[in-house]
């Protein structure tokens, strides 16, 4: 091969280079800069689970809300969780993680306001105890995620929070069991609701359900902010005919055809969002895990994976 030759080969070669490395560049920034599109474009997920409902009830809608992450610069998800009041449903289901800042709060409160006229149970996470702390990329992407605040004293106001969820009439469930009694569309119903506080920090103890809890006209729900296997195999034990979790944000980055890379806690990635049945024991209950609306303001990305609220309909087995 001449030198000639051997010089234009080489310049081919350089210039194939160039050409892939601009097209890895170019492909780079479009997928960061759809991160941003995505994270601010929240969807309305609709499912039906059918699961053995009491003889009382027909069927009850949940409306599933989880890990809004409130801070400065939301508004847009504000008007969007406002904006799900005016849905038809029997009973809102928050499962935690509502701030991500001290200032976090206002917007917080803002956004629940008009769900706070219906019925409602909720459960906390961490990021309503803790502020979030600057995390390298690479620590979420082992088996279990990041792991859980490692601090003892909360310096987010998850007190006020609480106390506005409680005052509207809330039940708070974080390591309680209660039973009660809400109205549907069929007539009043009577729900026996049990919780934990946030296994991912370890806060989590399931209670003993009271004498009345296998009442067969009662139906059973389970509340986590993270289905760790632990406490979905507590809760099926116990008879609950769904759970409700969040935490997982659906993987937050996922990649096409191969969904999420991790769920931040013990739970298989198939299970990292939407409706599925757990098994446990011989039983089994309908698991609904929210992807989320939020992100930490640390890691304000999301890929193939939309903001979401959900409406979970109950229906009767057929």
């Amino acid at each position: 091969m001449s030198d000639d030759t051997q010089m234009s080969l080489a310049h081919k070669i350089a210039r194939a280079a160039g050409f892939g490395l601009a097209g890895t560049v170019a492909t780079a920034a479009a997928v960061g800069a759809w991160t941003q599109v995505e994270r601010r474009w929240p969807t309305l997920r609709e499912y039906t689970a059918y699961i053995d409902l009491p003889s009382t009830c027909d069927e009850l809608t949940v409306l599933h809300v989880s890990d809004p992450h409130f801070f400065r610069g939301q508004e847009w998800l504000v008007d969007f969780m406002k904006d799900l009041a005016t849905l038809d449903f029997d009973l809102v289901v928050s499962t935690g993680d509502n701030l991500g800042s001290k200032a976090g709060l206002e917007l917080a409160l803002n956004a629940y306001d008009p769900l706070l006229a219906h019925p409602g149970i909720f459960v906390l996470g961490s990021n309503d105890y803790y502020s979030p702390r600057y995390k390298p990329w690479w620590s979420y992407l082992s088996r279990h995620g990041s792991p859980g605040h490692q601090r003892n004293i909360p310096d987010l106001p998850w007190l006020a929070l609480v106390e506005r969820f409680t005052e509207a009439g809330w039940i708070d469930l974080s390591n309680q069991v209660e039973v009660c009694e809400i109205p549907t569309a069929c007539g009043p119903q009577r729900i026996g609701c049990i919780g934990v506080d946030d296994p991912h920090i370890k806060r989590d103890h399931v209670p003993e359900p009271p004498d009345n809890w296998g009442d067969p006209n009662i139906l059973r729900l389970g509340v986590t902010h993270a289905p760790y296997q632990r406490v979905l195999n507590d809760f099926v034990s116990l008879g609950v005919n769904a759970i409700f979790a969040g935490h997982t944000h659906g993987g937050q980055l996922r990649v096409p055809g191969y969904g999420a890379i991790v769920t931040n806690c013990d739970i298989p990635r198939e299970y990292a969002s939407g409706l599925h049945t757990w098994g446990f024991g011989g039983l089994s209950a309908a698991l609904h895990v929210s992807a989320g609306l939020g992100t930490s303001p640390f890691a304000p990305v999301r890929f193939a994976c939309r903001p979401e609220a959900s409406l979970i309909t109950l229906k009767q087995q057929p």
